[in-house]
């Protein structure tokens, strides 16, 4: 585990998440539009990530399109939005699956809409080709041996960045001659080398497509030494949220 700062602020936006005195939401505004949420699912508007990562990924007209990781299934509602001929939405949380099926039933897009419980591909017909795969990564590196405690740690840490190299190594089964892959991440709180790395050896070159950049008060973390140590004078925390795009070499 390279970074010590992605890793302290993961396990406090889950310590958030899953904390009893935190308010629910059976629905959410984002984008301009209304979102059903079930309680098993990360909520996405807990940062600012899933909304300007589904802004950002570019939807076209008659395309094949993949969200994985899909949790309420907002890029995979947009791409159907969009005109894409044929969406699919995967989570390995049955409750995301859940989640992105009623989305896609609250705006209308069920025609052309499947949503699949799968870990990464497995779920996925062996002849399934798609133009355009999204995934927002679960960026935060924990440790190789770190277990998972639910499935909302499941959308925040990859432990030695192992789903990172699996999905590389599986998604050239599945995505069409000049298909685009578009992750996002973070390159404060992840770990980009290691994505372009994995993304290398499987035949892959990849860019920054877009990033913007976001100041915490580092106050909102209690007392931490790992936060402490990378505050400005200011006492603020400069993260990032930024979104790669990928294509065959």
């Amino acid at each position: 585990m390279d970074n010590e700062l992605g890793y302290e602020l993961g396990t406090w936006v889950v310590t958030q998440i899953q904390s009893p005195d935190r308010p629910t939401q059976s629905t959410f505004s984002l984008l301009g539009r209304e979102w059903d949420l079930l309680p098993e699912v990360f909520p996405p508007y807990t940062d600012p990530g899933p909304g300007l990562f589904a802004s950002w990924v570019p939807y076209e007209r008659g395309t094949r399109f993949l969200e994985l990781g899909c949790g309420a299934g907002i890029a995979a509602v947009l791409a159907a939005q969009h005109g894409a001929a044929r969406v699919l939405a995967t989570d390995i949380n049955p409750a995301a699956v859940e989640n992105a099926r009623r989305n896609a039933e609250r705006h209308g897009v069920t025609d052309r809409f499947t949503a699949l419980t799968s870990d990464l591909f497995d779920a996925l017909d062996p002849d399934e080709r798609l133009d355009t795969v999204f995934w927002n990564t679960p960026f935060i590196e924990a440790p190789a041996n770190r277990p998972y405690a639910g499935h909302i740690e499941r959308a925040v840490f990859d432990p030695g960045y192992g789903l990172v190299n699996r999905f590389f190594r599986d998604v050239v089964r599945h995505l069409a001659p000049d298909g685009r892959i578009y992750l996002g991440t973070s390159e404060a709180m992840g770990n980009p080398f290691k994505m372009l790395r994995a993304a290398d050896e499987a035949g892959f070159e990849g860019k920054r497509l877009r990033t913007e950049s976001v100041e915490l008060p580092a106050a909102d973390f209690g007392d931490s030494p790992v936060v402490e140590a990378h505050t400005d004078e200011r006492g603020i925390v400069h993260m990032d949220f930024t979104l790669y795009e990928f294509r065959r070499r």
